[in-house]
């Protein structure tokens, strides 16, 4: 693999890590970050198609459509105590 190549891995690695990173944040901040994480993927996974070809930007797609819609952790419910004998 090419020095351009790796360059292009680590920017589509950092992007994945910030993309799982968006579920952490507040929910009045979740959508700004949603799509400011879509705004620098597109260029990302252009660069990505570039270097690697038609299949690395497909799977590029697939991995980034993945980490954004999936669904939210729901709250842990605090578990009832058990009644006292």
């Amino acid at each position: 693999m090419t020095q351009a190549g790796l360059v292009t891995v680590a920017v589509v690695l950092g992007w994945l890590v910030l993309a799982t990173m968006q579920r952490r944040l507040q929910p009045r901040h979740r959508i700004r970050a949603f799509w400011a994480l879509i705004l620098i993927g597109i260029p990302v996974l252009g660069w990505l198609t570039l270097n690697g070809g038609p299949m690395a930007g497909v799977a590029g797609l697939a991995a980034g459509i993945a980490v954004l819609l999936r669904a939210p952790r729901r709250p842990a419910r605090k578990r009832a105590a058990p009644p006292a004998e």
